[in-house]
């Protein structure tokens, strides 16, 4: 009888070190990851659980911030060529946003985002509830592009990404889908541009080219018979490259 109490004293010790199925000596449940700190004014240590960044480590809450990044390089300069005959016009303006007036396409010929319009909303937007479309919006800047002229842009190396915030954050009206700024990573890219041989809804519609060949003036929208040209861009290996219109 005596050597069945102890057995029973024995295993009962056992499965109260165990603790439950799931959960480890200090009742956390297993997978996940604690956080120790000393204070170093009295010596006493707390235990907190990290994140993943969806939520704030002190409170638990939704992590209501904007991940876009500010800092962005090396910038890539944009060199268009005109190497036609024809008078060429690009439009830097498209849904009420300055844009760019080329294009992104990455390794696997997918579109990069390097342009993004007003109704696109970025993150900083959505949580201070500035989402939405412009009520309309003023001409913007048409590029004047001479056979034998240059224009020079240049990319930061700024890329928009589709991003969700947690459903809690958005202020009122405005969805958790969001566009936020990151990086572009290394790779080879395909950097293409689009130019037009007519422009309209402008009066005059023309500039005074300086030496380089080419001119902005504001109004109007190029339009007409397109122009496409494109080139290999290796970034960030390469910090410029010629985009060549034939």
């Amino acid at each position: 009888m005596n050597l069945l109490r102890l057995n029973f004293l024995v295993l009962s010790v056992f499965a109260a070190a165990c603790g439950d199925k799931g959960d480890d000596t200090e009742g956390t449940p297993t997978g996940t990851t604690t956080t120790t700190t000393t204070d170093p004014t009295d010596g006493n240590s707390t235990t907190s659980p990290s994140t993943d960044g969806t939520t704030d480590p002190t409170t638990g809450e939704p992590a209501c911030v904007d991940p876009s990044l500010s800092d962005f390089g090396p910038a890539v300069e944009v060199t268009l060529r005109n190497g036609g005959t024809t008078r060429l016009f690009l439009n830097l303006q498209e849904m009420c946003t300055p844009v760019l007036p080329i294009a992104l396409r990455d390794a696997s010929d997918v579109a990069v985002k390097i342009n993004k319009d007003a109704c696109e909303n970025d993150c900083g937007d959505v949580l201070a509830g500035a989402c939405g479309c412009p009520a309309g919006c003023g001409p913007g800047d048409v590029v004047q592009l001479e056979p034998g002229g240059t224009f020079v842009t240049s990319w930061t190396g700024r890329v928009w990404n589709e991003h969700g915030l947690p459903a809690e954050c958005p202020m009122e009206g405005c969805a958790p889908q969001c566009f936020a700024a990151a990086q572009a990573p290394a790779g080879t890219y395909t950097v293409s541009a689009r130019a037009l041989d007519a422009v309209v809804d402008c009066e005059p519609c023309t500039c005074e080219p300086g030496p380089e060949g080419s001119c902005v003036f504001n109004g109007g929208f190029a339009m007409g018979a397109e122009v496409v040209a494109e080139a290999e861009l290796v970034y960030p290996t390469q910090t410029g490259v010629e985009v060549a219109f034939e």
